[in-house]
């Protein structure tokens, strides 16, 4: 058994060893080797990799949130093959990843493990992090949902001049970009929980590469709710994977907008849009104190699944 640093010599590997933990995931060289190229240059990071006789049998690295960008907040991600659990070798992963963190000197570090992962909780834990963040995944079955149930939504308000439009459809507006990007750091910072406080603010670039040019984004399932000139709420979906899943994101509304059902009738839009284009789920996430989307997914049909929980570790000097 040794530790080395994760090269891209050790992508076929690393893919064996990832889809060993997820075979739902089903990653690929490919989709690895993307990832590394493409990551954020300003982001730091490293990986390290168990190795017992050539295969990958544990997993290190530290990285940096490509959305909100502080020199010294990491995150940390630690993994072992169940058969090699209890033996040491997550703690060796753990000692290299502090080791190599050093030099930037950390003032925080985060991870997630799901609810039903205690040995990763124990391991957390043992180390000093707290438990800061849980969100609540859920799935919805997209094909099986009656959108005859929500007819009418956008009734209620259109009286008012409030319309929902979708990013194609705001293509001639030459502040769109920027007024999409105020919007969505605005309801970040009023969403329950700890989405964006205290992290810092991504750029507009990233911003815009995220959720209107990347290749996981939707412009016609990005629905975007206005007032005159005024964008009022937002709603989008993106490629979780191509062709069978998506992933619902922020959904939110101006405070003064809110309780007319503009939210609800926004992620009705995107279900719809799910279904038509032949996709079998709809994956969403939110912070457990977020109770009224929480509530509406519940309202829409989604399903609850095991709770993903953020664990911090307030770092002294290293």
């Amino acid at each position: 058994m040794e530790i080395i640093p994760g090269t891209s010599s050790h992508y076929e590997r690393l893919v064996t060893f990832a889809n060993t933990l997820e075979p739902e995931r089903n990653l690929s060289v490919a989709n690895l080797e993307a990832a590394d190229k493409h990551r954020d240059s300003k982001s730091k990071f490293q990986r390290w990799i168990a190795v017992n006789q050539d295969e990958v049998v544990g997993l290190g690295n530290y990285s940096q949130s490509i959305w909100f960008a502080h020199p010294q907040k990491f995150i940390v991600w630690i993994e072992v093959l169940p058969g090699y659990r209890e033996q040491g070798i997550g703690s060796a992963l753990y000692d290299s990843v502090m080791n190599g963190l050093h030099p930037f000197d950390p003032i925080a570090l985060r991870t997630t493990v799901k609810e039903d992962q205690p040995h990763g909780i124990r391991f957390l834990e043992k180390r000093g992090f707290r438990e800061v963040i849980r969100d609540i995944p859920s799935e919805l079955d997209v094909q099986s949902f009656d959108l005859t149930r929500f007819e009418g939504l956008e009734d209620r308000f259109q009286d008012s001049g409030i319309v929902i439009k979708n990013a194609i459809e705001l293509e001639n507006d030459p502040d769109r970009d920027q007024k999409l990007y105020e919007l969505d750091w605005e309801l970040s910072m009023s969403v329950p929980g700890d989405l964006a406080a205290g992290m810092g603010r991504r750029g507009l670039d990233k911003y815009v590469e995220y959720a209107l040019t990347g290749s996981s984004a939707i412009l016609e399932g990005f629905s975007v709710t206005v007032k005159g000139d005024e964008y009022i709420g937002l709603s989008h979906i993106l490629v979780s994977k191509k062709g069978i899943a998506l992933y619902q994101g922020l959904t939110g509304v101006k405070p003064e907008y809110r309780h007319l059902g503009i939210g609800l009738a926004m992620k009705v839009r995107g279900i719809k849009y799910a279904k038509a284009h032949g996709y079998a789920t709809l994956l969403s996430e939110n912070d457990a104190k977020n109770i009224p989307m929480l509530k509406m997914n519940e309202r829409l049909g989604f399903v609850r699944k095991p709770d993903s929980i953020t664990f911090e570790k307030q770092c002294q000097s290293m």
